[in-house]
């Protein structure tokens, strides 16, 4: 007979139940292994005092790999759920260009910049800037 069918654990991990507050937002409830838990405080040691985190803090490793105007393009083009050549059939530029631009290869400049802007429904200013 399996462990299963006799009802007991065979993994005894230990599970640490978390809830997440946010302003302006639902509670959400996720659960943290043990092996995670330490992770977990180090980062709320670290960051839980403050009202709020500025992005650019999370973000400088990746800020320094691909550049504001590259996450910035990333993000938003996520945040519509769109890939790289949906956006590029909505834009008229080339899916290698967007790639381009994203992993800070090739700079946005304002003509492109409020192409993308448009179908994103962001700020072009966020795509031109360094």
């Amino acid at each position: 007979m399996s462990a299963h069918t006799k009802g007991h654990p065979t993994n005894q991990q230990t599970i640490y139940k978390v809830v997440i507050e946010m302003p302006g937002k639902v509670k959400k409830l996720t659960f943290v292994s043990a092996k995670h838990l330490q992770k977990l405080e180090a980062f709320l040691e670290k960051y839980g005092e403050s009202e709020s985190i500025p992005w650019e803090t999370l973000a400088k490793d990746r800020i320094a790999k691909y550049k504001k105007t590259g996450l910035a393009l990333r993000g938003a083009r996520y945040r519509e759920g769109l890939s790289q050549k949906e956006l590029a059939k909505r834009t008229g530029i080339s899916q290698e260009n967007i790639s381009k631009m994203e992993n800070a290869q090739r700079p946005i400049g304002k003509a492109v910049g409020k192409k993308l802007a448009k179908v994103l429904h962001i700020d072009f200013e966020l795509l031109c800037n360094p």
